[in-house]
């Protein structure tokens, strides 16, 4: 199945929930939905997407009910065409047109994640930039301080006075005792 035939047959699904909402609306309030009025709603049944206050708004008429049906086909269509192009094979009729039923509550649920990520992102992205402005600020002050800095992450250290370390030792002559236990040192 391509993309455009996914699309609309998600489209289909979109305007599936659209007549299940017209079928609500005439049984609950016996008018259409473009001419219930929020105050008709009983305050014991009264539905999430009326906020306090809306109760006395007009009702939205006709012409907002076809502009909000037209949107939700687009968003209905929209997602089922991009899954349809992204996996080819795996979307078939059945999945497009259940893909178009749910899309409205999948994009809505989306919508409210979005700017979570957004600010966790933005969190993360100064988190990182105010820890490698840190990191950076504490390699200066230690250069500054001590003489020596940071190479790919390795501390460089100032070497000490003395001979290299695989130079040969002089030999003294002293050689160790023999022998030693841990009893007040003697041997």
């Amino acid at each position: 199945m391509d993309w455009l035939m996914a699309a609309w047959v998600g489209v289909a699904g979109g305007a599936t929930m659209e007549a299940v909402d017209v079928i609500k609306s005439v049984k609950w309030h016996r008018k259409m939905p473009w001419n219930v009025q929020p105050d008709t709603i009983e305050p014991p049944r009264r539905r999430p997407d009326v906020r306090p206050g809306e109760e006395q708004l007009p009702a939205p008429g006709w012409p907002g009910y076809c502009v909000a049906a037209v949107l939700r086909l687009f968003v209905s269509g929209a997602p089922t065409g991009a899954l349809a192009a992204t996996y080819p094979h795996s979307v078939n009729p059945l999945v497009a047109y259940m893909v178009g039923l749910g899309a409205l509550s999948a994009v809505q649920q989306l919508a409210t994640l979005v700017p979570l990520a957004v600010k966790s992102a933005g969190r993360a992205a100064l988190g990182g930039v105010a820890e490698e402005a840190q990191q950076q600020a504490l390699q200066g002050h230690a250069q500054q301080t001590y003489g020596y800095g940071h190479a790919n992450g390795v501390p460089l250290r100032p070497q000490a006075a003395g001979p290299p370390a695989d130079s040969a030792q002089p030999d003294t002559g002293i050689t160790a005792p023999q022998g030693s236990s841990d009893a007040g040192g003697q041997v």
